[in-house]
């Protein structure tokens, strides 16, 4: 007997913040994922020299009734190049679009506004951020743009909120434009369809392919260079536990694609720790000389027990799934 979505919740792959969790994974810790995406979505051209700093992103809110609710942004980073410094706010959206996503955007617009003002005499300046709403499900009614229009004595002031909708990109414009930043999210676009899907085994099978095609290509990105190690080790992760989220009452299409990226997942961190432990030998070869090198070599050494450590227990993880799963 399958298990039912009680049991499904038991499961380490399982995270009721599954969405939340991938978006802010891959904007704090993959530099080489939040740099391209900010140039396409914004017309920047960072290189890989421009400098990301995250800012605090939890902030109070004070209601009428004088009671404070804490609230957490998705993100709120700043990007430097050229002694040239901006402000990015973005919100991953799950939920379809409604108003309320706007008033809540520009509470989170003010705090962060407030948080890098400066006084100059009897002047206040206030820096907004450049802002963004990610929409991982998309319907008639989401806007394509958003704009919040701010009245003053001296007249309005208004600011663009940039819209990005996850069912307007293939996996060929992501790939292109390097929009490594949304290939968790790329299953919500078959969501509509998961109930048909999980009843036509030849459909269930194409889905398989669209997602084996994306791990060929991520492997192809690490080996140009253009991703990495950790960032592609990152991406088909939390890809693995967006499927098993999302897919949770369709459980052929989550054994069968959740498989394909599990399957992968095993093979991780022989593979980050091999091109981490390359990249980082020949730049501390360069810096520091082979003293340094040595040292580098050791503690990667190290990191490589721990992380055969961390393969057995996977496979172990993997294997209790299926068991589970055959039930």
């Amino acid at each position: 007997m399958q298990e039912d979505n009680k049991d499904k919740k038991t499961s380490p792959l399982y995270s009721e913040f599954a969405y939340d969790d991938a978006y802010r994974t891959m904007e704090t810790e993959c530099d080489d994922i939040v740099i391209p995406f900010v140039n396409y979505f914004y017309n920047e051209n960072y290189d890989n020299t421009a400098k990301i700093t995250r800012l605090r992103n939890e902030h109070f809110v004070e209601h009428a009734d004088q009671s404070d609710e804490k609230r957490i942004t998705d993100s709120h980073f700043e990007i430097t190049q050229d002694d040239v410094s901006k402000n990015y706010h973005l919100e991953c959206e799950s939920r379809p679009y409604d108003q309320s996503i706007l008033v809540r955007i520009f509470e989170y617009d003010t705090q962060t506004a407030l948080d890098k003002s400066k006084s100059e005499g009897n002047v206040l300046r206030v820096r907004f951020p450049y802002t963004g709403l990610i929409l991982l499900r998309t319907s008639s009614t989401s806007p394509d743009r958003a704009e919040i229009i701010i009245e003053t004595p001296n007249g309005e002031v208004n600011y663009d909120v940039k819209i990005i909708k996850v069912s307007d990109f293939s996996i060929d414009n992501i790939f292109e434009n390097r929009l490594y930043m949304m290939i968790p999210f790329y299953i919500f676009n078959f969501e509509s369809e998961f109930k048909a899907i999980n009843e036509d085994e030849d459909r269930t099978e194409k889905l398989a392919d669209v997602f084996r095609d994306i791990i060929d290509r991520l492997d192809r990105e690490l080996e140009k260079g253009n991703l990495s190690a950790l960032s592609h080790n990152v991406i088909i992760r939390l890809t693995h536990k967006v499927v098993y989220k999302l897919t949770m009452k369709h459980d052929k299409v989550q054994d069968k694609v959740g498989g394909i990226m599990g399957g992968k997942v095993l093979d991780l961190p022989e593979i980050r720790i091999f091109h981490e432990g390359k990249a980082e030998g020949l730049k501390e070869g360069k810096a520091e000389g082979l003293k340094e090198g040595e040292a580098e070599r050791k503690k990667l050494s190290d990191e490589n027990a721990e992380l055969e450590e961390e393969v057995s227990s996977l496979k172990a993880e993997l294997e209790k799934l299926r068991k589970q799963i055959k039930q």
